[in-house]
Parts: C-alpha cells; structure tokens; sequence
C-alpha cells in the first residue's frame, strides 16, 4: 500500500511506525495542499495511540483518518 495518497486536491502522507515496548505499529500522518503560493503541510497524530497488527494496516488507517480530517473541512494555514 502506498503511504502518500491524492485526494480531493490534498496528498495524503501516512508515517507508520513500530511500537517498542508492546507488539505492533501505529501511525501519524500528514496532509498536503499544493497551490500556486507552494506546498501548505499540515502534521496530524491520534488522540489516543491505536495499536494495528501489520504496517499496512498502520498506513490504511492512516489515509482513512486524512480523508475523515478532509471531508470535515480541513482548511490548511
């Protein structure tokens, strides 16, 4: 699964990691709004730590989350 991913005019980019002291990944990620002023990058991270079994599902929830921020209305600064 590819860990940057285009969307409604915004990139999508999920930043997987593995966990240390307990089994598993989770993931951060960051969105993308390229415009004639350059490249506005906005970082997100969950609330709360979200532990999945393999880094592409750590990658998928982490679009899936970006698409959700898009679809509220992110506006980037």
């Amino acid at each position: 699964m590819e860990r940057r991913h285009p969307y409604k005019g915004f990139i999508i980019e999920a930043h997987p990691y593995k966990l240390r002291d307990i089994p598993g990944w989770t993931t951060d990620f960051n969105i993308e709004k390229h415009d004639g002023a350059g490249v506005t990058d906005t970082q997100f991270y969950f609330e709360k730590l979200h532990i999945f079994e393999t880094e592409e599902a750590a990658i998928q929830a982490g679009i899936i989350a970006g698409r959700q921020k898009i679809d509220a209305g992110l506006h980037p600064a």
